[in-house]
């Protein structure tokens, strides 16, 4: 017998994120975590087998060999499937993940952001498609959607606020455009440089509760997960790092004058490039040129990564991270741009604040964002009131 109401399903999703996050996995462990008498956690237990969110693993280890052994749950991350879109300004990733944001197939290519909202998103949806066929999934196992976008999302209403760089998807409805073939599926909506930051500490650093992602790519932006938790500000417009301002008379896209872009983002360092004679337009155009050792890319990416360091420097005097990791299609520059980051940290922080800190490369790569935005959904999904809402329903 299943759980049937809201009364019976209350504390079924605290048991699920005990087994998820293996604190406690057999019946005795989780009657001694969760205070809850026995017979509730029988109950809560029947529904969640029932429901798919867990299955009897493998018995415990250190199990007597006498007798039959404990009874061990394991999550089953198999239980549905979230769909994930990664959206930079010139790039487009997508990805059907299972519930422990593990790709299970992936496509992608260029996109013009500029060309606006309804020719992206189609271009999103056939990706959508192609990687549930490749997979095997059906649109009926997605539990939900996220994607990474490249502007600010504003916390209240899901919709991107950016009216200067991105005026055609400026509180344009992402989701109302999933809504006819996805009903009643969330989409998550949220910055990509947020959910970079999301999915490599949870995947990459979990014992590490301080993190600080930079973005750096055709643009340039930070995630924050401060004592284990996304961090986004009042209104969403936490990281927001390339339109702070650092001087200097150059025009930014944004209509400001100094920005950090000016002179550390990609379109930046593609402008300076083509007016060296050099055929720069993305930022894997920039990389080429860096990796080949042309030494104007190997100087203006090094000088990006002291400009950006400046500012990193600033927030590590703030904030004092344990980690600055560095992603984004320019990272992929790797020593050339974490050289001129690391010059400038260590010589404009506190000896404190970088006496332990490390910086480095992103360790997901390019499957930051994708990983990052499937993290995001997965976690409110399972949160433990979702859970026992979703049992309460029977």
């Amino acid at each position: 017998m299943g759980i049937r109401n809201g009364r019976a399903a209350a504390g079924a999703g605290h048991l699920l994120d005990m087994i998820r996050n293996k604190r406690a996995r057999t019946r005795s462990e989780l009657v001694r975590a969760s205070g809850m008498a026995r017979a509730t956690v029988e109950n809560r237990l029947t529904g969640l087998l029932e429901a798919g969110y867990i299955v009897y693993g493998a018995g415990s280890p250190g199990s007597a060999s006498v007798g039959r052994p404990a009874e061990v749950f394991e999550f089953n991350h198999r239980s549905g499937t979230v769909l994930a879109a990664d959206l930079g300004l010139d790039h487009c990733r997508v990805a059907v993940t299972d519930l422990d944001a593990g790709i299970l197939a992936s496509a992608g290519g260029p996109v013009d952001m500029d060309s606006g909202p309804e020719h992206v998103l189609r271009e999103v949806d056939e990706h959508f498609t192609a990687v549930l066929e490749r997979s095997g999934k059906a649109a009926a196992e997605v539990r939900a959607i996220a994607l990474a976008l490249p502007g600010l999302v504003e916390a209240a209403t899901g919709r991107i606020n950016s009216p200067t760089m991105m005026g055609k998807w400026h509180a344009y409805d992402l989701r109302g455009f999933f809504a006819e073939r996805f009903a009643k599926v969330p989409v998550h909506l949220e910055n990509r440089a947020h959910v970079m930051a999301l999915g490599e500490q949870r995947k990459q650093w979990p014992d590490t509760p301080d993190l600080l992602m930079v973005d750096a790519g055709m643009s340039i932006g930070s995630g924050l997960v401060l004592d284990g938790r996304l961090f986004r500000g009042s209104l969403g417009a936490a990281g927001d790092i390339g339109h702070l301002s650092r001087g200097g008379s150059r025009v930014c896209r944004c209509g400001s004058v100094g920005c950090l872009e000016t002179e550390a983002a990609g379109w930046a360092i593609a402008r300076d490039l083509r007016s060296m004679d050099r055929e720069a337009r993305t930022a894997a155009d920039i990389v080429a040129l860096t990796r080949e050792g042309d030494p104007d890319a190997v100087g203006l990416v090094r000088q990006a990564g002291r400009a950006i360091g400046s500012v990193v420097a600033d927030l590590v005097g703030v904030l004092n991270p344990s980690v600055v990791t560095v992603g984004g299609a320019l990272a992929e520059a790797r020593e050339t741009l974490l050289a001129g980051i690391r010059e400038a940290v260590y010589a404009g922080s506190h000896p404190l604040a970088t006496r332990d800190l490390q910086i480095t490369h992103s360790l997901l790569g390019g499957d930051a964002g994708l990983v990052g935005a499937a993290t995001l959904a997965s976690e409110q999904l399972l949160a433990p009131e979702a859970i026992d809402a979703q049992l309460s329903k029977g």
